[in-house]
């Protein structure tokens, strides 16, 4: 069965509330996660528009991405993570250029590199919970 406009919308206003309860009882690290997780999704669906023959540019996945990519780097405390707030930050960097390089193309094996990379630092960060 296809999904209508309708159903389509309560999903969405059903996961951004999951969300923003998820959130309202998160820790800065799951803040973090939860974060990851929605800049996975991102990218995914832009790769996914990609592979059907869309342009990615100006579209809300690609604000999206890029927007946590900012939000992530600007939440850096600096004082308190040192060195390693400054290599966070330059990988937040060059992920933002990968990703607008990506999007500028339209090309599906930069978007799936950028996953990768997005992928191996959300798997370090997850390990801290550990």
């Amino acid at each position: 069965m296809a999904a209508t406009a309708s159903t389509v919308r309560a999903t969405g206003l059903y996961r951004r509330l999951q969300q923003e309860s998820r959130a309202a009882a998160a820790d800065p690290i799951e803040l973090v996660t939860m974060l990851y997780d929605e800049l996975e999704i991102a990218i995914g669906v832009l790769g996914a528009m990609v592979r059907q023959g869309q342009r990615v540019s100006a579209t809300e996945p690609a604000h999206r991405a890029r927007s946590i990519l900012i939000g992530l780097d600007a939440g850096l405390d600096h004082d308190a993570g040192g060195d390693v707030a400054v290599s966070l930050s330059r990988v937040y960097r060059s992920m933002r250029r990968k990703l607008d390089e990506a999007v500028a193309a339209n090309s599906e094996d930069m978007l799936t590199e950028l996953l990768d990379g997005v992928l191996t630092v959300s798997a370090a960060w997850r390990k801290i919970r550990q």
